[in-house]
């Protein structure tokens, strides 16, 4: 007989197994254009065995999106104990937030609307939300002490940040041209060097294009 250890696991990991491809089912398709017996279809599944894992098609949501969270919080508390300066650690959470992001549980939060969470779950992730970014501006602000920041409104540096990395899951596809911390790392550079001559991305230095002669 199985012990009770081993079938929890099984359950875990078996729950996670679904959800990731719920929260890629999301992604792709939207949130509301997806039926839980179009999820079962896709996953190859009936329908009594997503019930088993979640009470709803709602539920199943709120999971994905919750193993989503939770990455990220625990990237943000893996960030917050290094021994860097406020630069540094700017780069370091967003080299794991985009490769987060570009994941099944990332994209699921970056492309369905958080409406669509009941409101006690909207209101419990608006609050994982702002923790994360209150973190972020205040790197900002370290790094304007240490010197490895310049002068900026550290709240619209901030949501500058974010508006440009929630981007990056619209497009970005695994297996594609670029990988997922390279992607991190060019939007990293443009966002704290800005459009420079001397800028950078991809590590290799930028030239201007020579101009045609009929340009």
């Amino acid at each position: 007989m199985a012990k009770t250890g081993d079938r929890t696991a099984a359950f875990e990991a078996r729950r996670m197994e679904i959800l990731h491809k719920v929260a890629l089912a999301f992604a792709e398709e939207g949130y509301h254009q997806t039926s839980v017996s179009s999820l079962a279809d896709r996953l190859g599944v009936s329908k009594p065995v997503l019930y088993y894992y979640a009470k709803n098609k709602d539920d199943l949501l709120f999971q994905c999106v919750l193993v989503g969270r939770n990455a990220l919080q625990q990237a943000m508390e893996k960030t917050k104990k290094i021994n860097v300066t406020g630069a540094g650690k700017l780069r370091h959470f967003f080299s794991t937030y985009t490769e987060i992001m570009c994941g099944d549980f990332g994209r699921c939060i970056a492309l369905v609307d958080p409406q669509a969470l009941n409101p006690e779950a909207r209101k419990n992730d608006t609050l994982a939300r702002r923790a994360i970014e209150d973190a972020v501006c205040q790197m900002v602000m370290d790094g304007q002490e240490d010197g490895s920041i310049g002068r900026c409104n550290p709240i619209i540096a901030t949501r500058a940040m974010f508006g440009a990395f929630n981007g990056i899951p619209r497009w970005f596809r695994t297996g594609g041209e670029f990988n997922a911390r390279d992607v991190a790392e060019a939007y990293l550079d443009l966002l704290m060097h800005g459009l420079t001559p001397t800028g950078t991305a991809f590590g290799k230095a930028v030239k201007a294009r020579p101009k045609k002669k009929d340009d």
